[in-house]
């Protein structure tokens, strides 16, 4: 278990230690508070952080939309 400070995720994840504070109140990061002060498990946040990933469509393929605007057509 590795704990780290708002400030060390804040710098990790690059956002503002304002939006931390908000999202451990509102419950949407995982966090501890040890005598009232936030602290972070950097493997939650790893887990946390996956769980946040969008994953692609399968069998997307960025070039069928491109080919059919040009009618099919292959260059």
């Amino acid at each position: 278990m590795t704990i780290i400070t708002i400030k060390e995720l804040s710098e990790f994840l690059k956002v503002a230690p304002k939006t931390l504070y908000q999202w451990a109140e509102q419950k949407q990061i995982p966090c501890l508070k040890l005598n009232g002060t936030l602290r972070f498990d950097m493997d939650e946040i790893r887990i946390w952080l996956d769980s946040c990933k969008r994953s692609t469509a399968l069998g997307y393929n960025p070039l069928s939309r491109l080919e059919a605007r040009k009618g099919g057509k292959k260059s």
